[in-house]
């Protein structure tokens, strides 16, 4: 087993800076912390806003965790430095086979393992998917670069999550040919 895959699709993009970048949106984090800053306020001085106190206090409480967690844990997104294309999640299939409990990379594995080998997009569309499994296929796509990644990741144990396959790029022309297909990958 080759243990040199990305261990996720964002361990790709941080192995490969001079085709990815990962961006701020600092004005966003701005006004999330200004909103702080404001239910921080409504919390110390409930009375500006002429409703009962223990109701100001509350929302504010909540206001100031939401828009707290939301500036201090935003990231940023990660970008396409040839395209300037915003990368987003589409779709997470979790396959029916394998089933939980079964050896890693086994004989269950395989026939989704093939598919993915062989560029069977359809095959892997069609392929059975049920919650709560270990075997799964992880789609992003830039859709100003019209390009996917793909990579499958499996649960080795229950904290032992990584990819098993190296990224798959589908760029131009089989990004259109297989538009529909890949689109039609729903996340269970």
């Amino acid at each position: 087993m080759n243990t040199n895959y990305p261990e996720n699709l964002y361990d790709y993009y941080r192995s490969n800076p001079s085709l990815f970048e990962l961006r701020v949106n600092s004005t966003k984090r701005i006004i999330n912390y200004a909103l702080v800053a404001v239910c921080l306020l409504l919390i110390i001085f409930p009375s500006i806003i002429p409703i009962g106190n223990l109701l100001v206090r509350i929302i504010a409480i909540i206001g100031l965790l939401y828009f707290g967690f939301s500036a201090f844990f935003n990231k940023g997104d990660w970008y396409s430095t040839q395209s300037n294309g915003k990368i987003t999640e589409v779709a997470v299939k979790k396959f029916a086979v394998p089933e939980r409990g079964t050896v890693p990379l086994g004989e269950d594995d395989q026939k989704v393992l093939q598919m993915f080998a062989n560029n069977d997009w359809a095959g892997l569309a069609d392929e059975a998917d049920a919650d709560d499994r270990p075997l799964q296929l992880y789609i992003h796509e830039d859709e100003a670069g019209k390009t996917f990644y793909l990579q499958l990741m499996r649960y080795f144990s229950s904290s032992e999550f990584r990819g098993v396959t190296d990224v798959k790029v589908v760029r131009e022309p089989q990004y259109s040919e297989f538009y529909q297909i890949i689109k039609s990958i729903k996340s269970t």
